[in-house]
C-alpha cells in the first residue's frame, strides 16, 4: 500500500489530469453522459426526485450521497430554496444543503387544494432561481467583456417565453458610471431593464440575493385581453398567470457571445456553453467528489487531504472547521488536538475555536502553495500515526512528540525518491 503523502502527491501534482482519468472511467463516463443528456429536461423538484439516476448523481456531486434516501427531507431543502436566510437549507448547520438548494432552485409550486389564505406557507410558491456564483464587488465591462445568457420562463403547458440578456460596453454605457468597475447593483438594474423590455416584462423579476448573486423569481401577471380593460369575453377576456402556478418554471443557460471579438465575463453562471453551465458545474463537482471518494476507499487519509485542499480557500474562521467533522480531523491531526469530547458546551466550543484560531492562519489558505504545505504536513503526520507498515521508518517516530511535520514530510520525500 502506498503511503498517504505519496498518494496525495500523485493525485494533486496534476489535479486536472487526475480528474480527466477519473472522467474516462466507464461507470463515471456513463453516469455523467446520462446527467448531461437529461438534466435539461428537469423543470421542477418532482422531475429531479423522480429520476433516481439524476437525483443520485446530483446528491453525490454535493457530497450528500449518504442522504440520497431522504427524499422528503431533500424536497423541503429544494422547495424552500436558499435565497431566504429563513429557508430550511439556511437553517441547517451544513452548508452543503445551501449549495444544493442554490444549484437546483426550481421553486416548485405546492398543491392549491385546501389553501388557507392566512397561511402563506400553504400558498403556491413562485418559481425561483439563484445564480450559483456571487457577483464580484466590481466587474470590468470595458473593452470586449460580455456576459450573455438566456432567461426562459414557462407560463403554462403551451407557452414559454424568453429573453437573451447581454451585458457589455454597448448595453451598459448609458446605465453605469464606470464600465471598468460595474457594481452588483448596477448589473442587477441592467438585467432588470432588459427583462422589462422583453416578453417577460412583469412576468419575471430580478434582485440581488442574500448571497450576493443574481436572484430571479416569477411574478403574477394579468392580460386584460384585446380591449386592455378589466373584464370582458372572447378576445377581450382577461387571463391571469399566477406567479406560483403549477406550470411556472425558470431556466437560465449561457448564450453564445454577440461577436467573435467579445470575451466571456462570469456574472454567476460560469461562462461555459453546452452542456448547460449549471450542468457543467454539477459534473465538475461530481468528478471531484468521485475522485476523493475512490481515493478514500484505498486510504482515508488521502480523501481527507484532498477534501481539505478543496475546502481550505473557503475557510474564514475556526467555526467553519468545527462544523465539519472531516475538516476537524485534518486540523486536529496537524495541530495535535484530541478528538472533541461529547461535552460540547458552548464554552467548550468557544475555547476550542479560540485555540484553533491561534494555531491556524486562515488568510494563508488563499495561497495554493501554503494550502499544499499544510495538507502535506497532515499527510505526513497521518502516515506516522496510521501507515507505518507502508513507511516503516516512520514507526520510529509514531509516538514521538518532538519530531515536527516538516521532518516527517522530508522523510516521506526521501523514501519516495529511492
Amino acid at each position: 500500500m502506498t503511503d498517504t503523502l505519496t498518494s496525495y502527491r500523485l493525485i494533486a501534482k496534476d489535479l486536472t489530469a487526475s480528474l480527466k482519468r477519473k472522467a474516462a472511467e466507464p461507470v463515471v463516463a456513463r453516469e455523467t453522459a446520462y446527467y448531461e443528456a437529461n438534466i435539461g429536461k428537469v423543470k421542477s423538484v418532482d422531475d429531479l426526485l423522480g429520476d433516481q439516476r439524476l437525483y443520485a448523481y446530483a446528491m453525490k456531486a454535493y457530497g450528500l450521497e449518504e442522504m440520497t434516501y431522504a427524499k422528503a427531507f431533500m424536497r423541503k431543502v429544494l422547495e424552500e430554496g436558499a435565497a431566504s436566510s429563513a429557508s430550511f437549507a439556511n437553517r441547517l448547520a451544513d452548508d452543503r444543503y445551501t449549495a444544493f438548494a442554490r444549484a437546483f432552485s426550481f421553486g416548485q409550486s405546492l398543491s392549491a387544494a385546501g389553501i388557507d389564505a392566512a397561511n402563506i406557507e400553504a400558498r403556491p410558491r413562485a418559481a425561483a432561481l439563484s445564480a450559483p456564483g456571487a457577483l464580484s464587488a466590481f466587474s470590468n465591462f470595458s473593452g470586449g467583456a460580455e456576459a450573455s445568457f438566456v432567461l426562459e420562463s414557462r407560463l403554462n403547458a403551451t407557452t414559454t417565453q424568453s429573453v437573451t440578456i447581454r451585458l457589455n460596453a454597448s448595453t451598459l454605457s448609458k446605465q453605469v458610471e464606470n464600465l471598468a468597475a460595474v457594481t452588483p447593483e448596477e448589473i442587477t438594474d441592467a438585467v432588470r431593464a432588459q427583462i422589462q423590455a422583453s416578453s417577460l416584462a412583469d412576468k419575471v423579476q430580478v434582485s440581488l440575493g442574500v448571497q450576493g448573486s443574481l436572484y430571479f423569481e416569477t411574478t403574477a401577471v394579468t392580460d386584460f385581453g384585446a380591449d386592455g380593460v378589466l373584464g370582458g369575453d372572447g378576445m377581450n377576456a382577461d387571463t391571469v398567470v399566477q406567479a406560483g402556478g403549477a406550470m411556472r418554471t425558470l431556466t437560465i443557460r449561457n448564450a453564445p457571445l454577440s461577436s467573435s471579438d467579445k470575451t466571456a465575463l462570469d456574472v454567476g453562471f460560469g461562462t461555459a456553453l453546452g452542456p448547460d453551465s449549471m450542468a457543467q458545474t454539477v459534473t465538475e463537482a461530481y468528478l471531484r467528489q468521485t475522485l476523493e471518494s475512490d481515493a478514500g476507499d484505498e486510504d482515508t487519509g488521502v480523501r481527507l487531504a484532498l477534501y481539505f485542499a478543496r475546502k481550505a480557500p473557503t475557510l474564514i474562521s475556526a467555526y467553519d472547521i468545527l462544523g465539519d467533522s472531516a475538516l476537524s480531523q485534518v486540523v486536529n491531526t496537524v495541530i495535535g488536538l484530541p478528538t472533541t469530547s461529547s461535552a460540547t458546551t458552548s464554552e467548550a466550543l468557544s475555547n476550542r475555536a479560540a485555540l484553533i484560531a491561534r494555531k491556524i492562519d486562515f488568510a494563508s489558505f488563499q495561497d495554493p502553495a501554503k494550502v499544499d504545505a499544510f495538507v502535506r504536513r497532515f499527510a505526513a503526520i497521518w502516515d506516522s500515526q496510521n501507515n507505518t507498515a507502508s513507511a516503516p521508518v516512520l514507526a520510529l517516530f509514531a509516538n514521538s512528540t518532538s519530531i515536527d511535520a516538516e521532518t516527517l514530510s522530508n522523510l516521506q520525500t526521501t523514501r519516495a525518491r529511492r
